[in-house]
């Protein structure tokens, strides 16, 4: 077998899963990313999340196969790495001990059975419909695609690394090479600290999220500690304003709240845009509906409303999260 048969052998049978499970209705219908953990349990791959020294992953073959994803890496590294472990599962493959060669664009993979796991990992966690989806719902081009900060928040939507989003942008030929090394080159912090528009952290480890009015109806999964932008366009002029006492409600500090009038020409009466910088320091999972509405009428339609379902338990460890959820419900 040949690199390129490897790789088309993994992409191929990533798409056969995807169409298996009717994983694109139903991340369309959720506005989220790939359930990689759910397909593994899907499957009956006993699934654990354990500290793993110098490995990401193991894959184990018998009569009921075993995926071991360490605890020792964030949410999206682990999600990649089962992604991977699901692809040796899918494939056939014998036991596989994998390290942090899997994470890059498949130069460090030792055989065509890694490449394989590996092209099935970004084409099942990345797939191009996915990368599209979340394009459509932001107004983002084929050229917003060589800016880091659309690639980054298309990333955190994803639930992938923005290293892994770009590669899988390549693959996908929305962008060149030459591209993706310029996207690489961006450090993150220097994203972050635009985003924040001035607002003090004590790091820049944690995930910024700029959530918009395009946001409505999002599924998203981030870490306890990430911080929210939320930038709303009112109609101060006409009364209407957005209420955040619902998010509020759900936990969320606010830090930070101001308006920032939109064009000089609106200064009187005219739009501006609500700038809120939220955050909720603790594991949780829920929801919040914000509502662009006149504060004096307590009954009426709003005219806009940002409906967000979040999870923010971050890293999987011990049984995996979507393990639980089927035996609380059993």
């Amino acid at each position: 077998m040949t690199r390129r048969d490897a790789i088309l052998e993994g992409a191929q049978a990533a798409a056969r899963l995807l169409d298996q499970f009717s994983v694109r209705e139903k991340v369309e219908t959720s506005g989220g990313c790939v359930d990689v953990f759910g397909t593994l349990l899907a499957l009956d791959v006993a699934l654990v999340f354990r500290p793993l020294e110098g490995l990401l992953g193991v894959c184990i073959r018998g009569p009921v196969p075993g995926v071991l994803i360490s605890t020792q890496r964030p949410l999206r590294i682990q999600r990649f790495t089962g992604a991977h472990e699901l692809g040796h599962v899918v494939l056939g493959h014998t036991m596989s001990l994998d390290g942090p060669e899997i994470l890059g664009q498949g130069s460090g993979l030792r055989s065509d059975m890694e490449v394989a796991a590996d092209s099935f990992a970004s084409a099942f966690l990345l797939p191009k419909w996915l990368l599209q989806m979340h394009a459509r719902r932001q107004g983002w081009t084929r050229a917003s695609m060589g800016e880091p900060h659309a690639v980054y928040q298309l990333s955190l939507r994803a639930g992938a690394s923005y290293e892994a989003t770009c590669i899988a942008l390549e693959r996908h030929e929305i962008i060149d090479a030459k591209t993706r090394r310029h996207l690489l080159k961006e450090p993150r912090r220097d994203i972050k600290i635009e985003l924040l528009d001035g607002f003090e952290v004590d790091n820049y480890y944690p995930d910024v999220w700029l959530l918009t009015e395009r946001d409505e109806g999002l599924t998203l999964e981030g870490q306890p500690d990430d911080l929210f932008v939320l930038r709303l366009a009112e109609k101060g002029g006409a009364g209407y304003l957005w209420d955040t006492a619902a998010l509020v409600d759900s936990g969320f500090a606010i830090l930070e709240d101001k308006r920032q009038i939109r064009a000089p020409e609106e200064a009187i009466g005219g739009g501006a845009t609500r700038a809120l910088m939220a955050r909720r320091m603790e594991p949780a999972s829920g929801n919040f509906s914000l509502e662009l509405k006149r504060p004096w009428q307590k009954v009426g339609i709003p005219i806009a409303i940002l409906r967000v379902t979040y999870d923010l338990y971050g890293k999987e460890v011990g049984m995996a999260r979507a393990a639980r959820r089927h035996l609380v419900a059993a």
